[in-house]
């Protein structure tokens, strides 16, 4: 079952990965004109961060897309292969001196895994890293890398209901309402895992709790 992590264990590691996250945005944007944001799901001062008791902990961070360089477009799969590889590529180089792994390409997330000092082969942390950028409906949509068959294609999946859900967020907090949306986000969670129902990552989960709560305490 999934639990929400304490703030104070949660802050170093928020802290480290929030320092390398900000120098790969401006290596982003120097080095190859793209623009973007990475933001904590959920934002750290929101304490959306959750523990499998059977796992180590992570942090789920979106890196969001506003655009990429020249003619290059945001739809066509040799664009979307540039830019996944190109994220990866330079988060490892900044991985490079520390005691992190290289962070693997998995299916919808980059992951950085950082294992025990005295114990390789577990898993103290690690942290994941989804590329999104809005669609023409305004909705967010997560690159996908599907690997199957020898075939390897890059595409976006649409996150339904996504559009406002900052706008959504900011006011469920405003109107005191946030332990509302915590105890709906970690349900959610626990609801999933029970099913083994592996699509439905952390933003997703997030973005389901926020319209969820929007509906039954602000918009009725």
């Amino acid at each position: 079952m999934f639990k929400f992590v304490n703030a104070k264990t949660v802050k170093p590691y928020k802290n480290y990965c929030s320092d390398i996250l900000n120098q790969l945005k401006n290596i982003l944007q120097n080095k190859y004109g793209i623009d973007c944001d990475f933001y904590l799901i959920g934002s750290g001062a929101k304490n959306l961060v959750t523990q499998n008791e059977q796992e180590s902990y992570d942090l789920d961070y979106n890196c969001v897309i506003y655009s990429i360089p020249g003619n290059n477009s945001l739809n066509s799969t040799e664009s979307l292969k540039w830019l996944k590889d190109t994220i990866r590529i330079e988060l490892n180089t900044l991985l490079g001196d520390s005691f992190f792994r290289d962070a693997q390409d998995s299916k919808s997330v980059l992951t950085a895994r950082l294992f025990f000092k005295n114990d390789p082969n577990k898993i103290e942390f690690s942290f994941d890293v989804a590329i999104l950028a809005k669609n023409k409906n305004g909705n967010y949509c997560r690159l996908i890398h599907e690997k199957a068959f020898n075939i390897s294609r890059f595409y976006w999946n649409e996150v339904p209901s996504s559009h406002y859900v900052c706008e959504k967020a900011e006011a469920l907090k405003n109107e005191g309402y946030w332990q509302n949306v915590r105890e709906k986000y970690i349900q959610l969670k626990n609801m999933y895992l029970e099913r083994n129902d592996y699509d439905h990552p952390s933003f997703i989960v997030y973005v389901e709790a926020i319209n969820h709560c929007y509906q039954k305490y602000i918009q009725n």
